[in-house]
């Protein structure tokens, strides 16, 4: 695989899948958080043996990510575990490697809740972009140590 496509195919579908995998999709298709905690961690741990990283690293990546991805953000959860699972998704690429893409993950994961959830800007911040661009974000932080590494290229 050529080294940019990580960049285009790994945040591309940890988008559709991290949105898939939230609320309802439509009125007769129901959102399956399998998607998310499952298939998602999948493609990343699969990325990152494509990348040539060790198995036990790519398989790393995945287990944090299933965890991470099944803690509770929702409207009854407390603000202050909301921005404690906001860290933890900085965290998910933790295992190939840190960069300023963990912490922006951090950054924006609350700054869209708190978008989301204020009376002036919910319906410009709806819950599904908010979704994608959750799962974006970990991916371009995935992606961006795929693009990195020296390892397959």
């Amino acid at each position: 695989m050529n080294r940019e496509l990580f960049m285009v195919f790994v945040p591309g579908i940890s988008w559709i899948l991290f949105a898939l995998g939230g609320t309802q999709i439509s009125a007769k298709v129901p959102g399956w958080k399998g998607w998310r905690r499952f298939i998602l961690p999948a493609v990343y741990t699969t990325a990152v043996l494509i990348a040539g990283y060790w198995w036990w690293l790519a398989t790393l990546v995945g287990i944090v990510a299933m965890i991470v991805y099944s803690f509770p953000y929702g409207d009854r959860t407390p603000w202050v575990i909301r921005f404690c699972v906001g860290c933890c998704y900085g965290i998910i690429s933790a295992p190939i490697g840190l960069s300023w893409w963990n912490v922006i993950t951090v950054v924006v994961f609350v700054g869209l809740f708190i978008l989301s959830n204020t009376r002036v800007t919910a319906r410009t911040f709806t819950w599904k972009v908010c979704e994608g661009f959750f799962g974006l974000l970990v991916g371009i932080q995935i992606a961006y140590k795929l693009l990195d590494t020296k390892r397959f290229w």
